[in-house]
C-alpha cells in the first residue's frame, strides 16, 4: 500500500473578506458636490462667494448624485404651466449653469421655467427617462446641510481649467448630515388687521378660545382657565384674538394695533399686575390680550370694535424663506417633521389626496373617486401616500426651548440701528440669537432629532 502523505497548507493570507463599514452614519463618507444649476440664494462678504443651500435644510441628490435642497422636489412637483425653477441676473454674473441647457446661464435678468419646460428640457439631456417628469430628477430627502453650501467651483472640482474662477475651489466637497440633534428657529406667520374683539360689544360670556370677542370682567370670571384670577366686577377686561398660539412680542413679532395704542403702554407679566391703564397682558399660548378698564365692564380707551390689531401667531404657517433654515408651523414635542418647497421643516401630516406622484409631473390634488375610478388608479394613489410617509418623514421634535436665555434681553449693546444681520447675537437683539433674528422667528427654538434612513 502506497502511502500517500496529508500535508497541511500554510497559507497565512487566504481569501481577502472584503471591508464593509465606511464610516459613522451620523456623517456618511460620501463624496458629494452641490449640483452646478443650483440658482444663487445669498451672497457671502466675507469669502464673496454666493451661497446656494444654507445650514441647517434639508439635502436630496439629483440624478447626477450632486446635492440639491431637497425643497426642489415640491417645487418641481407643480402644474405643467406653473413656475418650477427661476433664474435672475445674480446667477448670470456668477455662472450658474442653466439647467435646460447645461451650459452658462445666458440672461442678464430673471427666466422662469415651467414644470413642462423642464421636463421637455431634462428629457432632451437624457437626465430622466421619456416617462419621467422633473419632480424625478430630485430624490427624496438623504440628510441635511450642517453647514452652508457655496456655489460649486465648476467643472468636476480638479480641473481649474473648468472652474468658474479657474483660482478658486472654496469647497471641494460637502458633507451631510444624518441622525442629528438640531436646533431650529420655530418662525410664526403674521396675522395682519384683525378688526379688535370681533367687531363686536363686549360681553359677559366666557371665553371661546380663537374667536374673536371683547369679554368683560364677568365672561373673564366664568372661564375656568382664569376663574381663579378674575372676579366679576375686577377692572380687567379681554381683548380674544382670532389665532392661537401667539408669538411672543420680540424684534421680529411686534404687536400693533391701528390706532396706535399699545406703542405707548408696557407689557406686564400677569393679570394682577394690571393696575393702570398704561399697562397689559398677553397670555400667548391662549391668544388673549388682556387690559385695564376700571369696573371690567366697557372697552379701554384707544381700543375700539372698528380698529385693528396685528400680531404674530403659530396656528397658521409662516411663508418661509430660502435663505435661513426654519421651523414652520403650530408644532409641539413629539410631532413629526417634513419638509417644504424651501427646504424647511414642517409638520408631517401626510394625506392621500395630496400626496406625490400625481399626473403629468403634478402632486394629486384630491382624494381617489372609490366609486368610479379604476382600482389601479386608486392603488396607485394609495400606494404613493404609503411611499411618502415613509421617505418624507425625516425628524422629530424632543424639545422646544424659550428664550431669552441667559439674561441676555436684559443687557444692551450699540448698535441697535443696524440691520439685523449687523448685529450683535443676543445683547443687541433682545436676547434672540442670531438664528432667531435671521429667520424671523421669535422666541421659539425646536430641538429636533433628524432621523436617519
Amino acid at each position: 500500500m502506497v502511502y500517500v502523505a496529508n500535508h497541511k497548507q500554510w497559507d497565512h493570507t487566504g481569501y481577502i473578506v472584503p471591508q464593509v463599514e465606511k464610516s459613522e452614519s451620523q456623517y456618511p463618507a460620501v463624496e458629494l458636490k452641490p449640483a452646478d444649476w443650483l440658482p444663487v440664494v445669498r451672497f457671502d462678504k466675507k469669502v464673496e462667494e454666493y451661497i446656494v443651500l444654507a445650514s441647517g435644510k434639508v439635502v436630496a441628490l439629483d440624478l447626477t448624485g450632486r446635492a440639491v435642497p431637497a425643497g426642489l422636489k415640491l417645487q418641481f412637483e407643480v402644474a405643467g404651466g406653473a413656475t418650477a425653477l427661476t433664474y435672475t441676473s445674480d446667477d448670470y454674473d456668477s455662472g450658474t449653469i442653466d439647467l435646460t441647457t447645461g451650459v452658462s446661464y445666458a440672461v442678464d435678468g430673471t427666466t422662469t421655467y415651467t414644470q413642462t419646460q423642464l421636463t421637455t428640457a431634462l428629457r432632451a439631456r437624457g437626465l430622466i427617462g421619456a416617462a419621467q417628469y422633473a419632480r424625478d430628477f430630485i430624490t427624496d430627502p438623504i440628510g441635511y446641510a450642517p453647514y452652508s453650501y457655496f456655489q460649486w467651483c465648476g467643472g468636476d472640482g480638479w480641473n481649474p481649467a473648468l472652474f468658474r474662477k479657474h483660482n478658486h475651489s472654496l469647497q471641494h466637497q460637502v458633507a451631510i448630515g444624518t441622525d442629528k440633534v438640531l436646533e431650529v428657529p420655530v418662525v410664526p406667520a403674521v396675522e395682519t388687521a384683525e378688526t379688535q374683539g370681533g367687531g363686536s360689544g363686549i360681553v359677559d360670556t366666557a371665553i371661546a378660545f380663537g374667536t374673536g370677542a371683547w369679554i368683560s370682567s364677568t365672561g373673564i370670571s366664568l372661564t375656568t382657565r382664569y376663574s381663579s384670577l378674575v372676579a366679576a366686577g375686577d377692572s380687567v377686561v379681554a381683548m380674544v384674538l382670532n389665532r392661537l398660539p401667539v408669538a411672543k412680542i420680540g424684534l421680529n413679532t411686534p404687536i400693533t394695533d391701528s390706532a396706535s395704542t399699545l406703542a405707548s403702554m408696557i407689557e406686564v407679566a400677569s393679570i394682577a399686575d394690571l393696575s393702570a391703564s398704561n399697562l397689559f397682558y398677553i397670555d400667548y399660548d391662549a391668544g388673549v390680550l388682556f387690559l385695564y378698564e376700571s369696573g371690567g365692564n366697557a372697552i379701554p380707551t384707544g381700543f375700539s370694535v372698528a380698529n385693528t390689531i396685528t400680531y404674530y401667531q403659530y396656528e397658521t404657517s409662516a411663508t418661509g424663506t430660502g435663505t435661513i433654515v426654519q421651523l414652520i408651523g403650530n408644532v409641539k414635542v413629539g410631532d413629526f417633521l417634513t419638509f417644504d418647497s424651501n427646504s424647511n421643516f414642517v409638520k408631517f401630516a401626510p394625506d392621500i389626496s395630496t400626496c406625490s406622484g400625481g399626473a403629468s409631473g403634478a402632486a394629486y390634488a384630491a382624494d381617489p373617486d372609490y366609486d368610479s375610478a379604476a382600482d389601479a388608479d386608486i392603488s396607485a394613489q394609495i400606494e404613493a401616500c404609503m411611499t411618502q410617509a415613509q421617505t418624507r418623514c425625516i425628524a422629530q421634535i424632543i424639545g422646544v426651548e424659550a428664550g431669552p436665555r441667559s439674561g441676555l434681553e436684559k443687557v444692551m449693546t450699540q448698535y441697535t440701528s443696524l440691520t439685523n444681520t449687523e448685529r450683535m447675537p443676543g445683547t443687541a437683539t433682545g436676547g434672540l440669537t442670531s438664528a432667531q433674528v435671521l429667520s424671523g422667528a421669535s422666541n421659539l427654538t425646536a430641538i429636533i432629532n433628524f432621523l436617519g434612513r
